[in-house]
């Protein structure tokens, strides 16, 4: 059995875990429901990405590979903007109380600050973005590096039902969820080490 190193050995190891060489087209389908699933479930050190982005009358559009907020910032300033709900947002803009964006919301795909700025502002964005998807010309990235068991066995987690193979749902599943459950103990780890956690207070918009 080959080693897993790119998208290619990856999709014959799970033909040979299967016993099928006849599923080429279903094993990338099965491939693309484990990057899915992960995608709502991991939050990793690797999936942190940091840019700047300039603002068009308070609205920035979301990053292609946007996943998850975790601080946005007008360029230069010190104090995060907070998030509120949209229902917020409509309440601070009608009272008039702040002169300068303090807040965001998300509308759709659009990031839109509250409230609106007289200009352009450039903000600094840092987010959890997607992983990189598996394709014939993406042939890796990093969780197929780092953990490709984690891709393997969610894998064949997809591919049980398909293939009406119920009894191995659960032993495939209970691997799956231990590695991806290590993966965001290993994260968190690297993240806080040397520093305490701090547990995080509910925050209000006004005041």
């Amino acid at each position: 059995m080959a080693t897993i190193t790119n998208y290619a050995t990856l999709q014959s190891t799970i033909a040979d875990y299967l016993n099928r060489q006849d599923l080429n087209s279903q094993i990338q389908t099965f491939i693309q429901f484990v990057e899915a699933d992960l995608n709502t479930r991991l939050r990793c050190r690797e999936m942190i990405v940091q840019t700047t982005i300039t603002s068009t009358l308070g609205d920035i559009s979301l990053p292609a590979n946007w996943l998850e907020a975790i601080n946005l910032k007008i360029d230069g300033g010190q104090t995060p903007l907070r998030y509120i709900t949209l229902d917020e947002a409509d309440i601070i803009t009608s009272e008039q109380v702040y002169t300068q964006p303090r807040f965001y919301t998300i509308v759709e795909d659009v990031i839109r600050l509250v409230p609106a700025p007289g200009t352009n502002e450039d903000i600094d964005l840092i987010y959890y973005e997607k992983i990189p998807a598996l394709s014939d010309v993406t042939t890796t990235n990093w969780l197929l590096t780092k953990a490709p068991d984690v891709y393997l066995y969610g894998a064949l987690v997809h591919a049980a039902p398909f293939l009406v193979d119920d009894q191995r749902i659960g032993v495939f599943g209970q691997f799956y969820s231990q590695r991806v459950e290590a993966l965001i103990q290993d994260s968190n780890r690297a993240l806080h080490s040397g520093s305490p956690l701090i547990a995080r207070t509910k925050r209000v918009y006004y005041g």
